[in-house]
C-alpha cells in the first residue's frame, strides 16, 4: 500500500501497478494492486470466518471436526 500526494504520484501507480484501486484517506489518496486488494479482502473475510467459529464453540453450537470432514467428503465425493 502506497500513500500518494498528487495526481502524478497516481499515474506512476497505474503505469507501475497496472489494475489498482484508490481509496482517499484524510487528505491522502491510497493506492493498492488489485492482487493486494485482493488478499486484504480475503485475508478479512477469513478472519470473519474464525470469529464467528469461535463464537460458535463458545455457545456450543458446532460440530466436532471429524464429523465436520466426513460431511465434507461426502459432499465433494472425495475418498481417503
Amino acid at each position: 500500500m502506497q500513500q500518494l500526494t498528487n495526481l502524478k504520484q497516481i499515474e506512476t501507480a497505474v503505469n507501475q501497478y497496472g489494475e489498482i484501486v484508490l481509496s482517499k484517506n484524510n487528505n491522502n489518496f491510497v493506492v493498492m494492486s488489485m492482487e493486494e486488494y485482493n488478499k486484504n479482502i480475503l485475508r478479512e473475510e477469513i478472519l470473519k470466518a474464525l470469529k464467528k467459529s469461535e463464537q460458535e464453540i463458545e455457545n456450543g453450537e458446532g460440530i466436532e471436526s471429524d464429523e465436520a470432514f466426513k460431511k465434507l467428503r461426502q459432499k465433494y465425493r472425495y475418498e481417503v
